[in-house]
């Protein structure tokens, strides 16, 4: 075998080499990959009650939540470029404490839409309109209900409950006429229900959506509750969800994403599963519990400096915890919710 022949073979063994080390390192980083996905998966299939829990057909997730625990799936797996959480708290200028612990008063503080008069002379037909989001919100079509709740027809129907918690209704009723079954509601403020009911108040399994109208510069444009109800609130099961314009979000605040857990008389009660987001749509996933809305301390953690409770955990780091006042710990649950009215005709 002369000089050149063992020079080919030496380099076509090289190439074989490092082909079998690319391969060995891909099989080995895409199965790293995929483990940490299935583990995330399992993590919200625990408190958002995916799994067969008797709950019925219309547990937890509806389309609009389905879209965005997707969105989080893939941020969690696509988070290697940040280390082992997606948010990197030194990006967080206002919020780093110590070991990288995120201190606040409480939950950024969101309030109702508001709508302006600005539809005199507009005409709507609230059957009509209502029975035509019904079809779209029972096909699981949310693009065409956003895009209705949205319109000055509907926007204007919802103006006109204004100062008062009563609805309009579409639906399912029993022998005294009061609403029972499946059904449709619209109140003040642009929230709708679409659901279970049970003599004349939302019970069961349902939805609640507050839209934000698109004229106003607010930073919630959407907010959302979708699980079980009891007496005309979130009671057991379920999860809340905000969409957030990122263009008017600072540093600062505390962005809720998702609380997923159990929910009584409206306000978050024992295990919850906390998804976080800031200003540049990067997420973070927290553990903590609630008695009635009141977070309790973590059990392993002190008061800061200024007084302020550890609440939450960091999912992957149990190191790193986030700090509210005493005010700010009471209290959490879903905020601007409209219940106890009446139905209106």
């Amino acid at each position: 075998m002369d000089r050149q022949e063992k020079i080919k073979i030496a380099i076509t063994a090289g190439i074989a080499s490092v082909i079998l080390l690319i391969l060995v390192l891909f099989l080995a980083l895409s199965g790293k990959k995929n483990d940490d996905g299935e583990k995330l998966e399992e993590n919200i299939a625990k408190y958002s009650s995916q799994e067969d829990n008797g709950s019925g057909e219309n547990s937890v997730i509806t389309s609009s939540e389905e879209r965005s625990s997707e969105s989080d799936l893939q941020s969690a797996e696509d988070s290697g470029s940040t280390g082992s959480s997606v948010l990197t708290f030194s990006e967080q200028k206002n919020q780093v404490k110590g070991n990288g612990t995120v201190s606040g008063n409480s939950f950024y503080a969101t309030s109702a839409a508001s709508l302006k008069n600005v539809y005199r002379g507009i005409k709507y037909e609230t059957p009509v309109q209502l029975q035509d989001m019904y079809t779209y919100w029972s096909d699981g079509n949310m693009d065409a209900v956003r895009d209705l709740a949205h319109l000055e027809r509907y926007e204007a129907m919802s103006l006109s409950l204004s100062g008062t918690s009563d609805y309009y209704y579409y639906g399912e009723r029993n022998q005294e006429g009061l609403p029972e079954g499946m059904g449709l509601a619209v109140y003040a403020n642009d929230q709708y229900y679409f659901g279970n009911w049970s003599g004349g108040v939302r019970s069961g399994d349902g939805t609640w959506v507050s839209f934000y109208p698109d004229y106003n510069s607010y930073v919630v444009t959407e907010h959302l509750y979708s699980g079980q109800w009891a007496n005309d609130l979130p009671e057991g099961k379920g999860q809340e969800h905000y969409d957030y314009n990122y263009e008017y979000m600072n540093s600062e605040d505390i962005y809720l994403q998702n609380a997923i857990g159990g929910f009584s008389g409206g306000k978050y009660n024992g295990d919850m599963y906390i998804i976080l987001v800031d200003k540049d749509g990067n997420t973070t996933e927290w553990i903590g519990s609630c008695n009635a809305g009141a977070f309790d301390q973590v059990s392993y953690a002190a008061l800061d400096d200024k007084g302020k409770i550890p609440v939450l955990s960091e999912r992957e780091n149990s190191e790193n915890h986030i700090y509210m006042t005493k005010d700010g710990a009471l209290n959490n649950g879903v905020r601007s919710l409209l219940s106890g009215g009446k139905e209106s005709k």
